[in-house]
């Protein structure tokens, strides 16, 4: 995740948001939600990309929330921000087969379904991102796991984020997923997604494959 605006502490403090897209009745929620949390300081509104890419140029917000449509490019806003250094978490309006697939390619550093978004659910999400970690539904990563296993070109080493580099040494180790969670100081949830990630970008379908890979990459120190 792009860490230009992103605070020092472990929980997320004093953000400005920027919530752009989809209906006006899910912005309106959103923006509500975030008025609840104690880590918002400001929240701005763009309904359409032009008008985000101005705010995101101008305001430069600590976070990108984007409503993710069938019909609505984001891919150009949310490489934007990237290049900004602002995170950007996608709410997908709807969990169809088709929307999910549209956004697995999508350079966003979390995602969360409109229908599970609450006061709770939507706290936990900026939580983890400011953690280094990515929220993702569990029925996405299944998505995001398939596409890779189905292609099959020739890739680059695969790069992992810092903490799936830690959860691949603990996997190394042997540890179950909630041992992972308590070395790791995080939940259960989260130790999961770690690993359903790095098996994606493995490409593999269990733990003990994407050990072998990972030694064999070169992720991994050579065994003694």
């Amino acid at each position: 995740m792009a860490q230009a605006n992103r605070p020092t502490s472990t929980s997320p403090t004093g953000l400005r948001v920027l919530v752009t897209l989809g209906p006006e009745v899910l912005r309106k929620g959103i923006e509500a939600l975030l008025g609840e949390l104690h880590a918002i300081t400001g929240v701005r509104v763009a309904s359409t990309v032009g008008e985000a890419m101005v705010l995101l140029r101008r305001q430069r917000p600590d976070l990108l929330i984007v409503i993710v449509e069938d019909d609505v490019p984001v891919d150009r806003l949310v490489t934007a921000a990237r290049r900004a250094g602002v995170p950007t978490l996608a709410v997908l309006s709807r969990a169809g087969d088709a929307l999910r697939d549209r956004t697995v390619p999508l350079a966003a550093d979390g995602f969360i379904l409109a229908g599970e978004l609450d006061r709770r659910s939507l706290n936990d999400a900026l939580t983890e991102l400011w953690r280094g970690e990515m929220p993702m539904p569990l029925a996405l990563g299944r998505v995001a796991l398939s596409a890779l296993r189905e292609d099959h070109r020739p890739a680059d080493t695969p790069a992992l984020t810092p903490r799936e580099g830690e959860t691949l040494r603990l996997l190394a180790r042997g540890l179950s997923n909630r041992q992972i969670a308590g070395t790791m100081g995080i939940t259960e949830h989260g130790a999961k997604r770690h690993v359903c990630h790095i098996l994606a970008k493995l490409n593999c379908t269990n733990r003990t494959e994407a050990v072998t890979a990972a030694y064999q990459l070169g992720l991994l120190p050579a065994r003694r």
